[in-house]
């Protein structure tokens, strides 16, 4: 199965592709896509959304996994990370695959075991997990990457729940 992970922003979005089966994950791509803060918002969106279709199409995903929405104190970062997520949102549905979303909670969690691990220990156990020689750069990279990984080890859980208990029966 082939992944791809997204970590939206307006200022960056990273772009993680892996792939994995029931055993093991191997890393495929990263990126950080930039659009220029120069550009009007409506164009600086379809930046995002063409990025995300067409690493999606060109990596052959068959799923997307994106952070979801993180409501802090800021009400303007909040409106731009929620533009951010729909533009890439859209971008995966011009695809044509499946989306799942997972908190940021979650995410660390999953990766560094600590719902609350800071951008390093995140990046250092995507590293780990992924057994690449450096730290995917830039940090959106890694934390794309990292829900990437999450939807993969979420997948394995479910993959290994007999059919029965995945039908509520």
């Amino acid at each position: 199965m082939r992944i791809l992970g997204i970590d939206p922003g307006l200022g960056a979005t990273g772009l993680g592709v892996i792939e994995g089966d029931r055993d093991t994950v191997r890393h495929v791509y990263h990126t950080a896509v930039r659009p220029s803060s120069s550009l009007p918002l409506p164009e600086r969106l379809e930046v995002i959304r063409s990025a995300v279709r067409d690493a999606a199409r060109d990596w052959h995903a068959d799923a997307a996994a994106v952070e979801s929405g993180y409501v802090g104190p800021n009400p303007r970062s909040a409106l731009a990370l929620g533009q951010a997520r729909a533009a890439a949102l859209l971008g995966v549905a011009d695809a044509g695959i499946p989306v799942f979303e997972y908190a940021p909670a979650i995410v660390k969690q999953t990766i560094a075991g600590y719902g609350r691990g800071d951008k390093g220990q995140v990046a250092r156990m995507v590293r780990l997990q992924l057994g690449l020689e450096e730290e995917p750069r830039p940090a959106d990279a890694a934390d794309a990457l990292a829900v990437a990984i999450t939807h993969w080890a979420h997948w394995r859980l479910d993959a290994a729940r007999p059919s029965d208990a995945r039908s509520g029966r």
